[in-house]
């Protein structure tokens, strides 16, 4: 009876591990294909996020590269400024030599250099922060897949490739219940029927209980004695049954013994039978435990999903404050490489200005000295005709110079009125009306050598030609 009643409790026990196995398993997988279809979309926006921070650090890369090779071109025009000293004839007489970069203000460089110094620094920074954002949401992705990958993976509570299916164990057992009540049944049948062999035999009962009693007070027992627990003492105070027929008696007799020999091979089955159902629910109970550990790590990685996912509007934000800042910064740094440019630009201008400057110095000493030249035959033909004056003045003053009272005309022996050509710089340059300023006519009493001073500088041959192959390569 104790086997029996036991096989029905390992029944009832293993119904609510089944019954908790295919609650627990069915939320266990709704829960990780939840998990896993976020994680999925995670992993979309990490890769998204990825992306944005690898095109920044391309732009980055080809911003700096840029940045060089604009700041490389605007150091070679500066120092080819720096290397151009200044003709001295340009400059006052003692001040010492200077270059063309003098006389420029490189403060302009240095404010534009620093623009883009504290832009880089800003980009930097920005990318850090991003690159920080991305590592934190990577360690979050990693804690979640390691949370999701200790779970333990159970497709279904029914069936399993490593363990016998749950509910095929249930209906063994259960099984294995019902023919355990089968075999109880029938020794109940059979006690019952030695019981009464034993009541219909004159004197039965009562020799039946004194050798009960033997064996139990043999083996240390003091309670009431009964004939398997079917004759109890109660029942000693009954009448016997009536004695039946030899007949009768000799059948059940025979029963009696066949089924006797039976009795050890029926209680060795239901031990047997009930260690089955022991070992079908050891492993019943430890696949409802592998059920139950699976639930656990699904809600573990449910709870890991839930930390993510408080997290993820700030990694959402991160992205777009990146995006707006990278954009600003870019757009800061492509201007400033446009000004750079401008002012690289501005300086070629200025160093094939000076090229022009000494073409047009070279150009206006040729045209004085064409001035000059023009000058010069004309002095020397006023020059003739002052001397064919004072010829004619000496004939006269020789022919009738003796016969014309002197005070008859005060100036008759003056001589002839002189003129000079002197350079004069016109203060205001390009006016009209004045000759081009090469020069002016005096009268005077002197006679002036007709050079005059010449303002404008003498160039070297050398100096002159160099500017004008520059020029001419431009």
């Amino acid at each position: 009876m104790r086997l029996v009643l036991r096989a029905n409790d390992i029944v009832h026990l293993a119904r609510q591990a089944h019954e908790e196995s295919v609650i627990l398993s069915a939320q266990s997988q709704f829960l990780r294909r939840g998990i896993s279809e976020q994680v999925r979309l995670l992993l979309r926006l990490r890769k998204s996020m990825n992306k944005t921070y690898e095109r920044g650090k391309r732009e980055f890369k080809q911003v700096i590269k840029d940045l060089d090779t604009t700041n490389g071109r605007l150091e070679d025009t500066m120092n080819v400024l720096r290397g151009r000293t200044v003709e001295s004839a340009f400059r006052p007489e003692g001040e010492e030599k200077k270059n063309l970069l003098d006389f420029v203000d490189e403060e302009q460089v240095h404010t534009i250099r620093n623009v883009l110094k504290d832009n880089i620094s800003a980009l930097q920074d920005t990318q850090t922060s991003f690159d920080g954002d991305l590592l934190r949401f990577d360690t979050d992705l990693r804690a979640l897949n390691k949370a999701m990958s200790s779970a333990p993976s159970i497709s279904s509570p029914s069936a399993s490739s490593d363990h016998a299916p749950l509910s095929r164990l249930l209906a063994s057992m259960i099984e294995h219940s019902h023919a355990m009540a089968e075999l109880l049944t029938s020794l109940t049948k059979h006690f019952d029927l030695c019981v009464t062999a034993v009541r219909t035999t004159e004197g039965g009962a009562a020799l039946a209980r004194i050798k009960a009693a033997e064996v139990t007070q043999s083996q240390g027992g003091s309670e009431d004695v009964s004939i398997s627990g079917v004759i109890a003492e109660q029942e000693s105070h009954m009448p016997e049954l009536d004695p039946i027929s030899a007949e009768d008696r000799a059948q059940m007799l025979e029963v009696v013994m066949q089924d006797a020999s039976e009795v050890d091979d029926v209680l060795q089955e239901l031990n047997e039978r009930l260690q089955s159902m022991e070992g079908d629910f050891g492993r019943l109970d430890g696949q409802a435990r592998r059920s139950r550990g699976a639930h656990r790590e699904a809600l573990a990685g449910f709870r890991a999903l839930e930390d993510v996912g408080s997290r993820m509007r700030s990694y959402i934000a991160a992205e777009a404050e990146f995006r707006a800042r990278w954009g600003a910064e870019h757009a800061s740094i492509r201007a400033a490489m446009a000004e750079m440019d401008g002012l690289r630009a501005f300086y070629e201008s200025y160093a094939g200005s000076y090229d022009g400057l000494i073409l047009e110095a070279e150009r206006r000493r040729a045209a004085e000295d064409k001035v000059r030249a023009v000058w010069r035959k004309a002095r020397e033909s006023v020059d003739r005709l002052v001397e064919a004056d004072r010829r004619e003045r000496d004939a006269f003053r020789h022919e009738v110079g003796e016969f014309l009272p002197t005070d008859l005309w005060p100036g008759l022996d003056d001589a002839m009125c002189r003129w000079e050509v002197v350079p004069v710089r016109d203060s205001n340059h390009g006016r009209k009306g004045r000759g081009g300023g090469a020069g002016e006519v005096h009268d005077g009493t002197s006679s002036a050598s007709g050079s005059g001073s010449n303002s404008t500088p003498a160039l070297e041959k050398s100096v002159v030609q160099a500017a004008a192959m520059r020029r001419g390569r431009r």
